[in-house]
């Protein structure tokens, strides 16, 4: 598993393990699921983290590398 955060973007990703991206699937949350040709889950997007982890929990998303450019 590996994880990383965008400050620009403000976008915390959760890379779950290696697969064939195959599609997208987009939550009205602002949560976006990739999933593999196989059916199975291979990441985990959440779009507006800052929003998402805030207050004490604010320290997941600071904790996390940044991605890379």
């Amino acid at each position: 598993m590996e994880q990383w955060y965008d400050r620009e973007e403000d976008i915390f990703n959760i890379q779950l393990k290696p697969g064939t991206y195959w599609k997208s699937i987009e939550l009205p949350s602002g949560v976006v699921i990739d999933v593999a040709k196989d059916g199975s889950i291979i990441a985990i997007e959440i779009q507006r983290a800052s929003q998402v982890f805030s207050g004490d929990v604010r320290n997941v998303i600071q904790a996390v590398p940044e991605a890379s450019a």
